[in-house]
């Protein structure tokens, strides 16, 4: 313990300066870092009094040597900033998730890839965007063609088959957190990839055009997490309803997340040759009581154009609570007609639910 004091006496301070406001984002980096070292039994004594020590000492010099506290390990703390997200459906990220630790710089924007994930359903990187200047509300390195490419997937996810979601947060005047989640629908799932995230693009989601040019690509490998599929029985698990007919026809369960496979078929009435759409959403929850948040890949349409037309969206939710013991998938319809010349729509009822579709667990 006297050689890390004498190392910090030795260290060349002013000792004018002034404490300075330390983004949450950097409190989190350090915080999970001492906590990672504090599993360390045999240096648990020294950590104790370093770390309360060192978390005092980094508020007040975070930015006194940015370089420093930029090379803090993140530790997941991204995906932390996200859990009160209501499309953040991510379970024991810190167990799974591959750290990368890549920055890179074009035209004054710096973008650093901390972490990685690969379940065999979507493939989620978390980083970080800084700036010198403000880059909007939902800033993200973006791609004219796409974002993730990897050469086991060939072609299969060139034109289609994917689909791509992001959560942004602001998380300081200049810097912004995000999750990346390039969704594999489907086509190609192999065991290992050779991952290229890049772009050519800071866009701001909320204003188009708010961008910086510039150029950013990393490589990395990530390997795909276990995973057990459960493919339904037709007729097993399915609700119907008002000419709509919805049934679970495959279901993925890997360390962070299940998926649910689902086919809908709607029928729509024409009234007197007026447009008619119908948007589904889902609610999912357990026999306990607990809602669970979704990503929801819709698929196609249901409208009038295509009277019908079969459609299979694909949600994804979080891991369930241990204690239950079948889950509930209500869907909740919405069916619309065009308001005018714009386009726009307006509902023509109430959204309503049909009867859950019950899944068992356990």
């Amino acid at each position: 313990m006297k050689k890390l004091y004498k190392q910090f006496n030795d260290l060349n301070l002013d000792i004018n300066m002034e404490p300075m406001e330390v983004s949450r984002l950097e409190k989190e980096r350090i915080k999970r870092n001492v906590m990672k070292v504090k599993k360390k039994k045999h240096f648990i004594r020294n950590f104790i009094v370093a770390a309360t020590f060192f978390i005092a000492f980094s508020m007040t010099l975070g930015y006194t040597f940015p370089t420093f506290a930029a090379n803090l390990p993140f530790i997941g703390s991204i995906f932390e900033l996200f859990i009160d997200d209501e499309r953040y459906v991510f379970n024991n990220y810190d167990h799974y998730s591959t750290n990368v630790e890549m920055s890179q710089e074009s035209n004054g924007v710096e973008v650093t890839v901390t972490d990685a994930v690969y379940d065999g359903e979507n493939i989620t990187i978390a980083y970080t965007i800084k700036s010198e200047k403000d880059l909007g509300e939902r800033p993200v390195l973006y791609s004219e063609n796409r974002e993730v490419s990897a050469e086991e997937f060939g072609n299969r996810y060139q034109y289609g088959g994917f689909s791509k979601n992001y959560l942004v947060q602001k998380i300081s005047n200049n810097e912004y957190a995000v999750l990346y989640i390039f969704e594999l629908i489907r086509g190609s799932k192999p065991e290992e990839v050779h991952i290229t995230f890049q772009g050519n693009q800071i866009v701001d989601l909320n204003n188009g055009n708010n961008s910086v040019a510039g150029d950013w690509a990393f490589e990395f490998i990530l390997e795909k997490l276990e995973s057990e599929t459960q493919r339904v029985e037709k007729d097993r698990m399915k609700t119907e309803g008002e000419g709509i007919k919805i049934e679970a026809f495959k279901i993925t369960k890997t360390p962070i997340s299940t998926a649910f496979y689902l086919s809908e078929e709607v029928l729509i009435a024409n009234e007197n040759d007026a447009w008619r759409g119908v948007l589904i959403d889902y609610i999912v929850s357990d026999n306990l009581g607990n809602n669970y948040n979704v990503i929801h890949y819709r698929g196609t349409s249901h409208n009038t154009d295509f009277e019908g037309r079969g459609n299979f969206p694909r949600i994804v939710a979080n891991n369930f609570d241990e204690q239950a013991t079948s889950v509930m998938i209500t869907p909740v319809v919405g069916v619309y007609k065009i308001k005018d010349s714009s386009g726009a729509l307006e509902p023509i009822k109430e959204p309503y639910t049909l009867k859950p579709i019950v899944v068992p667990i356990k």
